[in-house]
């Protein structure tokens, strides 16, 4: 698997088909996926296959190769099947206790590090306690102190006030570096187009405004020879009135 952080949400995995890298056979889909609640960790998952979903095959977590639309595993045929450790969990329904005995919500999903297996975030449903609105909430993994099959307990401060999930927040790093990457090249081209833009408007302004001081400067200069040509030509002589004519 790619060395690059990928934060993936638990849920996403489900039904995603799994296929075998070295044949490219499918193997089943994504069923479960399964914590080692003591190292938060996941360890591994189960694909189901054949009629209505009867086969569930065990992979651990570092026979995945590659998650995308699809799972690619490697699966090594000389080897035995594997089965599912003791230890493996699924932590969806947790109840979510306070350090002050007080119920917060339920445990509903998580992200974790694709690469390493490792649990970001847990996230919950409140309850409504001491307020907080229904919703989805993360519960930081270092807030948990203790966790079992069926409840985790966690600081009271911690989901006193909880950040509001919402979904994008766990794409992953890479995808948003290179989107800022790609933002700010864009951006960048922006404002050279609009540089651009503005500096041919300029010209085209500049340009008119030359136009126009040469098209109003031959009319002074019409105007002005106008005036010489009819200063420089003799007057008239009045006429006579008309009794002078008889």
């Amino acid at each position: 698997m790619s060395t690059s952080q990928q934060i993936v949400k638990r849920s996403e995995l489900l039904g995603l088909l799994t296929i075998d890298r070295r044949t490219a056979q499918e193997v089943g889909r994504v069923d479960r996926v399964w914590l080692d609640i003591t190292s938060q960790r996941a360890i591994g998952f189960t694909c189901k296959s054949g009629l209505l979903g009867s086969k569930k095959t065990w992979f651990a977590w570092a026979q995945v190769d590659t998650i995308g639309e699809n799972v690619f595993v490697t699966i090594n045929p000389e080897l035995p099947e594997l089965s599912k450790p003791e230890q493996a969990v699924c932590p969806i329904g947790l109840e979510v206790l306070t350090d002050a005995a007080n119920k917060a919500g339920t445990v509903v999903d998580y992200l974790f590090d694709a690469r390493t297996g490792s649990v970001v975030d847990y996230l919950f449903k409140s309850s409504g306690w001491r307020g907080v609105l229904d919703g989805i909430y993360l519960l930081p993994v270092a807030a948990i102190s203790t966790i079992g099959s069926k409840r985790a307990i966690v600081s009271e401060a911690a989901v006193s006030e909880p950040v509001q999930y919402a979904e994008g927040l766990h794409k992953k790093v890479g995808h948003v570096a290179e989107f800022l990457h790609d933002d700010l090249d864009r951006t960048l081209k922006n404002v050279a187009g609009v540089k651009r833009n503005a500096q041919s408007l300029a010209e085209k302004l500049q340009d008119k405004a030359l136009e126009v001081r040469d098209v109003a400067q031959e009319k002074v200069a019409q105007l002005k020879q106008r005036q010489r040509q009819e200063s420089a030509s003799p007057e008239s002589p009045p006429e006579p009135p008309e009794s002078d004519l008889f």
